[in-house]
């Protein structure tokens, strides 16, 4: 299945997502942009699911995560994909 993706909403997910992981992962992250390994900074699941819900909450958008898997978090920019593709208005 081929999931349309709002552009303009990406955008503001990968924004998100990088002012928000400095919070979740409580530290600094210089530097951090679509190709940062999200992997490397040891994501478990309770803090994925925090990311996740604090996107719902900045970006006042629901996320479909019934096909959420592992390889959506590889980067921040898989996540991105993720999120604008899977967004309830």
């Amino acid at each position: 299945m081929t999931t349309q993706i709002d552009g303009e909403l990406r955008r503001r997910v990968a924004e998100s997502i990088c002012g928000l992981l400095p919070r979740i992962v409580k530290h600094e992250l210089p530097g951090v942009s679509e190709q940062t390994d999200l992997m490397e900074l040891d994501l478990g699941s309770a803090s994925t699911l925090e990311l996740l819900l604090a996107l719902e909450d900045e970006l006042e958008i629901q996320i479909d995560v019934e096909e959420f898997d592992e390889e959506h978090v590889q980067t921040v920019a898989t996540l991105a994909d993720y999120v604008a593709g899977h967004a309830v208005a």
